[in-house]
């Protein structure tokens, strides 16, 4: 996760905007990786990815005197590489054409690692195996929800600008996805040790 705060990110957008370097420099050091590894959820090509965020980012910098400046610097960044990895994905055929009626509600989307990053005690190493599994067993929308609320710490209004629905549809498939942990084993554990906030 980038160490920047919100704050910084404005001022340094605010001075990208003012033609600054520096400040674009910044954006991409603190940003790149994470962008990269959201986009490689999507398409599992490595280079295609980096592609993606490296014009993003040119994009920004080329239109910096007409871009506003967003809410959240990396809720921005985040929808920008989502909808150029999936537009440039299908357009050159990364992505299959027979994907195409699925892409809103069932897009290939992250295969959760056991060691994800909302469980560091090595005590729980099993149930950590555990819980990926059952993640991996969830539809990909709620999959992609729960990646984007605690894994980028993104609030629900900016998880539907990123997912292009309405805040209702994030909280719906928050809520779905927290009933299927609840019809299992792992819910509690999930719900009571994992997740710090499991509503908005």
């Amino acid at each position: 996760m980038p160490s920047s705060t919100p704050t910084t990110d404005i001022q340094l957008w605010q001075q990208l905007k003012n033609g600054s370097e520096l400040a674009l420099g910044k954006l991409l050091a603190n940003y790149f990786n994470p962008l990269q590894n959201y986009g490689y959820k999507f398409v599992r090509n490595e280079d295609f990815v980096k592609d993606c965020v490296q014009e993003v980012f040119i994009e920004i910098w080329n239109r910096r005197d007409r871009i506003s400046t967003p809410d959240s610097v990396r809720a921005y960044l985040l929808s920008s590489v989502r909808k150029r990895v999936i537009r440039e994905g299908y357009r050159q055929r990364i992505i299959n054409e027979d994907e195409s009626a699925d892409l809103e509600n069932d897009l290939n989307f992250v295969e959760f690692s056991p060691e994800w990053s909302l469980i560091e005690q090595e005590s729980l190493a099993e149930t950590t195996h555990r819980v990926a599994e059952a993640l991996n067993q969830l539809p990909k929308r709620q999959r992609e929800v729960i990646y984007l609320r605690y894994y980028q710490n993104l609030e629900r209004d900016e998880i539907a600008d990123i997912m292009g629905v309405n805040p209702q549809s994030v909280s719906n498939l928050l809520q779905a996805a927290f009933k299927t942990f609840r019809e299992n084993w792992v819910g509690f554990i999930l719900l009571t040790a994992l997740l710090r906030e499991t509503s908005f």
